[in-house]
């Protein structure tokens, strides 16, 4: 096969344009599910798929009716969608008084279909059961909701009550499956997943001299999870055992870092009853029991004996995140780049929790991974551009993150991915999330056998290597060209910056040096810091004062660069005319460089001030544009 042509395109740099060669890419895929049914599902109609093994509402993909998914047909339901939940309570009253009335005039009553929802797992009145009685009632209670959100469909206020947080997440775009199929990832997606069985597709003989250090562990484990259920302990003792029985590899693992550590995201609101996004948004901040990402790096570090990546050098990644024309998020809690682009979570409830709440939040933490990897897998450019969303490479979209949740003994394992919302899943509605996260369960089990001890610590380990191999190397693989695109607008901005800062400064009698500042206003900082309210009023300071050294570090790199290319064109007659916008403008905030044209101006306007791009009065110009 012929190499892709090569085509010249003009890529954006803050407020400058350069040239670079790229293949021209084949168009992306149509997203679809994959279309394969296995024979004994043929024959099953969608009323009848809840009886099939893979999870809520249908079995299968292909047994999804179109007509069941017609956005029009809920869109205009028996109530409006912004309707509060005590109106809400009052039509559902209303309604089963007209169906009471009705049924005592009728002779013969038929029934469509009944409801079988489960209680919730109360672990006092578990005692005395089986382990098998045990599992099978967690089972049945952890996935919630037994069908997904069909907006304006009325259903009881007491179902509501229940799996109103599973639907209001279904309009966020969090799905979950109780069984795994590859018929839900859709065929331009590729998953990984750890396995039981060995390379000739048998199961692992977990009783062989092999395994003996991993059974070993497991025993370990097994002891603890038996005496904090014999005690009833709380559910930090079953946490901290996590910790360390079955997540202790992992954090000692030098490329990987572990910690119970906060996530930030702009969430969205949903009404109460009708369970569909309101529009309303707000900055979150939440902390799973534990997160698993890549390990930053200090120059002290790559004396180690090869253990630090130049590419994942924490100096490296917050002048990602930190220039305006990246604002690349590769730590989850905004302004850190200490645990980078997460690949696992974990949620732990203890015998009074909820096993649902611990799933809910942990794939709400998820689905914020998954949008940092997508992000990373783009073409260079401002993270919160939703115009530069090009892949890199075709094998870009492939990302994806484990979940992990515990309720007490009971141990659950997910893999979750994202993909676009389809059509028949509302696609284009206001009021249901542009994307979908979809997480399938793929093992569980009550852990109080030394053999399901040691499966789960088996899965964990294929998860440790797998995220400090293929997850790692995708990670750094993508952020080469980051890097090398915030070189360019840091050398960029060195060159504007020259005669407006001095590098000189001012001496210092006390401790003998030189010492020089940059005025706040010629830091412009990227997107997501307008986000960060009031709360937020320490970390923006310690994010103004990283933004200063980070342009200092580009003054050391490039400033002799710059001043020789300004030297080569006043030789050449090309000398520049302009003054500092800050002194012409008049506007409350200064940019602080020498803008090159009209549209560097108008860009500059549209993007700090706020400026309507036709708007003729809010700039009282006196702008002389640089010639060359």
């Amino acid at each position: 096969m012929e190499p892709p042509q090569k085509k010249r395109k003009r890529t954006p740099v803050g407020n400058i344009e350069s040239l670079t060669d790229e293949p021209v890419r084949p168009p992306t895929p149509v997203l679809r599910l994959r279309p394969t049914m296995p024979a004994e599902l043929r024959n099953l109609t969608c009323t009848e798929g809840t009886k099939g093994p893979d999870g809520p509402l249908v079995p299968h993909p292909g047994l999804i009716r179109d007509r069941e998914f017609e956005p029009e047909r809920y869109s205009t339901g028996p109530f409006p969608l912004d309707i509060s939940m005590g109106e809400y309570r009052e039509r559902w009253r209303t309604a089963m008084d007209k169906f009471h009335a009705m049924r005592t005039t009728c002779d013969q009553l038929d029934i469509s279909w009944v409801m079988d929802i489960h209680p919730l797992v109360d672990m006092e009145m578990m005692d005395g059961r089986t382990d098998e009685d045990i599992a099978l009632a967690v089972e049945r209670t952890y996935p919630g909701a037994l069908w997904y959100l069909r907006p304006g469909l009325m259903m009881p206020s007491f179902l509501v009550d229940r799996f109103g947080a599973d639907w209001r997440n279904n309009a966020r775009g969090i799905y979950y499956r109780h069984h795994y199929s590859p018929d839900w990832v859709t065929a331009d997606h590729t998953l990984w997943l750890p396995s039981l069985r060995g390379d000739d597709e048998e199961d692992v003989d977990w009783k062989g001299p092999a395994e003996e250090g991993r059974r070993a562990r497991a025993r370990t484990f097994l002891k603890h999870a038996l005496d904090n259920e014999r005690w009833k302990k709380s559910e930090y003792a079953w946490e901290a055992d996590a910790w360390t029985d079955v997540f202790g590899l992992m954090r000692n693992d030098p490329l990987l870092a572990v910690d119970k550590h906060e996530y930030n995201t702009i969430g969205q609101g949903a009404h109460p009853a009708s369970c569909v996004l309101n529009g309303k948004k707000r900055l979150l901040a939440r902390k799973p029991d534990a997160t698993f990402g890549l390990a930053t790096f200090q120059p002290r570090d790559y004396q180690r004996g090869g253990m630090g990546d130049w590419n994942l050098d924490h100096d490296r990644l917050e002048a990602l995140l930190l220039h305006r024309s990246c604002g690349l998020i590769s730590d989850p809690r905004w302004g850190d780049v200490n645990l980078v682009f997460p690949f696992a979570v974990y949620e732990a409830k203890g015998w009074d929790g909820d096993p649902r709440e611990a799933r809910q939040q942990a794939c709400s933490a998820g689905a914020v991974y998954l949008d940092m990897l997508e992000r990373l897998s783009k073409r260079p450019g401002k993270a919160w551009d939703s115009s530069s969303d090009a892949n890199q490479t075709m094998g870009s979209r492939n990302t994806q993150v484990f979940v992990f949740t515990s309720f007490g003994a009971h141990w659950h394992v997910l893999v979750g991915y994202k993909r676009p919302r389809l059509e028949r899943e509302y696609a284009g509605q206001k009021w249901m999330s542009e994307s979908v996260y979809v997480f399938q369960r793929i093992w569980s089990a009550r852990v109080v056998t030394e053999r399901k001890a040691w499966e789960l610590l088996s899965l964990m380990d294929q998860i440790h290597l797998w995220g400090v191999t293929d997850h790692r190397d995708f990670v750094i693989r993508h952020l080469k060209p980051w890097h090398d695109f915030a070189e360019k607008c840091y050398a960029h901005d060195v060159e504007q910056l020259l005669g407006c800062v001095d590098t000189a400064g001012n001496f210092d009698p006390k401790t003998g040096m030189h010492g020089w500042g940059i005025p706040e206003r010629y830091i412009l900082l990227p997107e997501w810091i307008r986000h960060l309210t009031k709360d937020f009023a320490a970390r923006r300071k310690h994010v103004n004062q990283r933004a200063a050294f980070h342009v200092k570090e580009a003054f050391v790199a490039f400033q002799g660069a710059a001043e020789a290319r300004l030297e080569r064109d006043a030789a050449a007659g090309n000398q520049r005319e302009g003054t500092a916008l800050g002194h012409v403008c008049g506007m409350t905030e200064d940019c602080g460089y020498l803008l090159e044209s009209w549209e560097g101006f108008l860009t500059h306007a549209l993007e700090v001030h706020g400026a309507v791009e036709d708007d003729t009065e809010v700039f009282p110009l006196r702008f002389n544009c640089i010639t060359d």
